[in-house]
């Protein structure tokens, strides 16, 4: 995708209403925290990942509850049972997350939109990501203030690497989460239907070294593909390191808002209103 020079700056104009401060302070003994969100539509459920020193703290947020637990040795550490700091601590601690992970829940689902459609302009070459009236109701962009848009700002390293499917019939990859990111290329011959689709290869990244290998799958009569073996794992690689950069500018971005909202740094106005 690119070395460590390689690094573009990309700007996300958001919209993120002035929610009131947050009334309870975050433990001045505590570190600041890394904080990470992730909004489960099937579920109407938030996903907020609290990441202090060592210890995570994964919260679960729906509009009706609020539940927690911690984990020692980052998030996929094994689970703490109570917590590692004095009780005055841990107090504060969990009135600080109650009242942040509620501001969270209340404005992730639009944030997280209005972010996949600035990566989706990052992935075809923009490097500024304006909202556009055309994208709401217009009942609904009406009742935004000026106050409401702001501007983000993260330096990614690397780019999208623009291709196109050139073999036949259709051709895309699905993520497995369950797998840390692997990656299988799946695809459907002219005329047939996208669930009718035939499973050509994966990307398997390596537990040692991290880094994505493919594999073709046996018995594949690639002259219906219309591509050589070759050149659809190069494609389908090429897919993964694209969906890698995506999702590291939407994670970083995301994580930019959750700082905004807890109030560890100040929010920017965005100049384009």
């Amino acid at each position: 995708m690119g070395t460590e020079q390689d690094v573009v700056t990309l700007e996300a104009e958001l919209l993120l209403p002035d929610l009131p401060e947050l009334l309870a302070p975050y433990p001045a003994s505590l570190p600041e925290p890394r904080l990470h969100a992730r909004w489960i539509i099937d579920e109407e459920l938030t996903l907020t990942f609290i990441e202090i020193g060592d210890i995570a703290m994964h919260v679960e947020t729906t509009d009706d509850d609020v539940a927690w637990h911690l984990h020692v040795g980052g998030h996929d550490g094994p689970p703490l049972e109570g917590t590692p700091w004095d009780e005055p601590t841990t107090a504060l601690l969990l009135e600080w997350m109650a009242e942040f992970v509620g501001k969270v829940h209340a404005c992730i689902e639009m944030i997280d939109d209005d972010i996949f459609d600035a990566v989706d302009l990052f992935e075809a070459g923009a490097t500024s990501a304006q909202l556009s009236p055309a994208s709401f109701e217009p009942e609904d962009w009406a009742r935004f203030t000026r106050n409401d848009f702001k501007l983000f700002r993260v330096s990614i390293p690397g780019h999208a690497e623009p291709q196109i499917w050139t073999g036949s019939g259709d051709a895309w990859h699905m993520h497995d989460e369950e797998r840390n990111g692997d990656a299988e290329l799946l695809w459907a011959p002219p005329g047939s239907e996208d669930e009718n689709h035939i499973h050509l290869g994966a990307v398997i990244i390596s537990p040692e070294t991290g880094l994505p290998a493919t594999f073709a799958n046996p018995g594949i009569n690639w002259d219906d593909v219309g591509m050589a073996e070759d050149e659809a794992m190069d494609w389908l690689l090429r897919e993964h390191r694209n969906c890698v950069w995506a999702s590291t500018i939407h994670d970083a971005l995301t994580e930019e808002v959750l700082k905004v909202l807890a109030g560890f740094t100040a929010p920017v106005p965005s100049p384009h209103r």
